[in-house]
């Protein structure tokens, strides 16, 4: 009988299958699998100053959303689920969308949909980044260690 969800975040990667073996592995009885990908606009036009320019890059973004939207469906559909649907698992999948562009923004929408949906535990994979990627960009499983109302697990790489 399935009565607990565990969230998995996952970005488009290969690595992040790791993330749903471990799931598997760990949590494989009694649980449903909530799989979360949040897509990211990457141009913010507000900050363009030229309508006539804002507009040509909205309708590019517009695009760009679409293609990466698509993307994100068929990793997706292509990795994830049926992974975890071969062991016979209860699977849904979700993609959200963020903007800006950045591991806050992109925590920030993981910790409110995990806060909303009250999941067992919420599983993010570490990704393998520089001390100075990090301090640029910053780290959405740092972000989500956090400020995560739910309990965290970490898969390392």
């Amino acid at each position: 009988m399935v009565n607990k969800t565990i969230l998995l975040a996952v970005d488009n990667s290969k690595e992040c299958l790791k993330a749903v073996d471990f799931v598997l592995e760990h949590f494989p009885q009694g649980y449903s699998y909530h799989l979360l990908h949040v897509q990211v606009s990457g141009i913010a036009s507000d900050l363009i100053t030229s309508a006539e320019v804002a507009g040509v890059a909205d309708e590019h973004q517009y695009k760009l959303d679409q293609d990466m939207q698509a993307a994100s469906e068929e990793a997706l559909k292509e990795f994830f689920i049926p992974k975890a649907k071969a062991e016979g698992r209860e699977v849904e999948a979700t993609i959200l969308h963020a903007s800006p562009e950045g591991s806050n923004a992109v925590g920030t929408a993981i910790c409110e949909f995990a806060e909303k949906h009250n999941p067992a535990a919420l599983l993010l994979m570490k990704e393998q980044k520089s001390a100075v990627v990090r301090f640029f960009l910053g780290s959405v499983t740092k972000y989500c260690a956090v400020h995560s109302t739910v309990p965290v697990i970490i898969v390392p790489p």
